[in-house]
């Protein structure tokens, strides 16, 4: 087992990425990532502390652990859970020689690093992701925040973790639902910088869901690969990293009115299709291109179209959280060819879409009564 990469940030900042199968309890490794003296803030769900707790027990012998459980789900990331976490650390006396170890999904990523990033102006975070979205995607780049009512991670702070540790064992007990929102995240990384990436999902589907190790080791190593490559060149979202948000304008417009009980990655699957739409329109983006995303999606079992009852206006209206919105108008991360999303002359790499071109693109994905 070796670092499958490290990433560097424009602050020169480096990350050490570990990738493999059965890491998470290998003492050696944890002696890599940060000395044996120092204290262990642990943050985990419900669901995941059961599975692996003890794995992680094993791994982290000979220290001090303080744990704090939250409930699994998208509710955690909450302003409320954050004041109970750093409430809890004061009280248990962690201090700067603590680090934070984020076990878990996406949603326990955010919090534990928005936390690690505050806490006495800062604390130490070891990502340890236990889903195939935080895997592949939101562990990865040291974006951190929470949800509140107007939107979906609209508090947070730039943390880069010390280092993240991919055991990908775990997904043997991660539900096939779950693992097809992780694999949204990997269309969305083929469509915006390697096509090839979309042909290995189609040509590996069964593997994937059987959880064969190599499999899944390349999988995630090479999506891995192609967000650190982004977040390297652009750690602050200041241009190039804008690409990562694909889809994910109209999804996290979705998720919005859908109070979040809509699955980030079903989310996802139905903005991208949307905003391939949009793409045919604004960015010159080939129909036989559309088809291609959609299907995949489709062959995944992630849905295309959302039948929520949700009208235009009232997408339209909840996009306007999105952080892209620019003097008060929206612009879509489009893509102009399957691989590749280059930069629009004027607007870089995001883009606004006329009203026409948007309401006509949500109108096709928005099955209403």
């Amino acid at each position: 087992m070796i670092p499958a990469l490290t990433m560097k940030g424009g602050s020169q900042w480096r990350t050490p990425v570990y990738v493999g199968a059965g890491i998470l309890a290998d003492p050696a490794l944890w002696d890599l990532v940060f000395p044996v003296g120092g204290r262990v803030a642990l943050v985990t769900d419900d669901n995941v502390v059961a599975h692996y707790g003890d794995r992680l027990g094993s791994g982290l012998a000979n220290r001090s652990i303080n744990q704090s459980v939250v409930p699994a789900g998208e509710a955690s990331k909450s302003r409320q859970q954050k004041v109970g976490i750093e409430d809890h650390w004061i009280d248990s006396g962690i201090g700067r020689d603590g680090y934070c170890v984020a076990l878990g999904g996406g949603v326990v990523g955010d919090l534990a690093g928005f936390c690690a990033a505050t806490y006495l102006r800062g604390i130490p975070v070891v990502q340890v992701p236990t889903s195939l979205v935080a895997m592949v995607d939101s562990s990865i780049g040291g974006k951190t925040g929470i949800d509140i009512p107007s939107g979906k991670n609209l508090i947070g702070a730039f943390h880069p973790p010390r280092a993240i540790i991919v055991d990908v064992d775990v997904l043997s007990t991660l539900p096939d639902d779950e693992l097809r929102n992780g694999l949204a995240e990997v269309v969305k990384h083929g469509a915006i910088a390697d096509a090839s990436l979309l042909d290995f999902v189609a040509d590996n589907l069964p593997a994937i869901f059987a959880r064969d190790t190599d499999i899944l080791t390349e999988l995630v190593t090479r999506n891995i690969s192609i967000k650190a490559n982004v977040v390297e060149q652009d750690e602050k979202e200041g241009g190039l990293r804008q690409i990562l948000n694909f889809g994910h304008t109209v999804a996290h417009a979705l998720e919005l009115l859908a109070n979040y009980d809509l699955a980030h990655g079903a989310a996802v699957a139905i903005g991208m299709v949307a905003e391939c739409r949009m793409a045919e329109t604004v960015r010159g983006l080939p129909a036989d291109a559309s088809q291609r995303l959609s299907s995949l999606l489709e062959q995944i079992g992630l849905p295309t179209r959302c039948d929520l009852g949700f009208p235009v206006d009232a997408v339209l209206n909840a996009s306007q959280t999105d952080k892209k919105v620019r003097q008060g108008q929206v612009r879509y991360a489009l893509i102009n060819r399957l691989g590749g999303l280059d930069p629009d002359p004027q607007f870089g790499f995001a883009v606004p879409v006329p009203d026409d071109a948007a309401r006509a693109a949500l109108e096709l994905i928005l099955q209403n009564p």
